[in-house]
């Protein structure tokens, strides 16, 4: 993981639950899991989802085994194409993007913060 990584996840723990949806197989993404050191409440594959990112069956199943509504998730994300742009006609609390290589967002998916890693998140979300 980036540096900043796990001691962000580790302040989100302490107000938040928190879960991993990940375009993989889930023999895959255990050892990926195991390397952060942070335990998550929920690790949702695609596998699982029988979808992958961006279509938006995977987040619509994710939401489902969280037992959570839309309304209720703050998604943080590195990826535009597969899940800044599909989660914005979702209905979610709020989206944040990690921008870490400074490229260009678009107003057309407005409203999102923009983090340049996640190392500001926990101050972002009141942790």
């Amino acid at each position: 993981p980036f540096p900043e990584v796990p001691d962000a996840l580790r302040a989100l723990k302490t107000k938040y639950e928190i879960a991993i949806i990940s375009n993989t197989d889930d023999n895959l993404i255990a050892r990926n899991v195991e390397n952060i050191g942070v335990e998550f409440d929920y690790v949702i594959t695609a596998q699982q989802a029988g979808a992958y990112k961006p279509d938006r069956q995977t987040f619509e199943y994710a939401f489902k085994t969280m037992g959570v509504e839309p309304s209720q998730v703050i998604h943080t994300a590195q990826g535009w194409e597969y899940d800044h742009i599909p989660t914005r006609d979702l209905g979610l609390k709020r989206r944040v993007w990690i921008n870490r290589y400074g490229r260009l967002g678009s107003s057309d998916y407005q409203p999102y913060d923009e983090l340049p890693d996640l190392s500001g998140l926990p101050k972002l979300l009141g942790c």
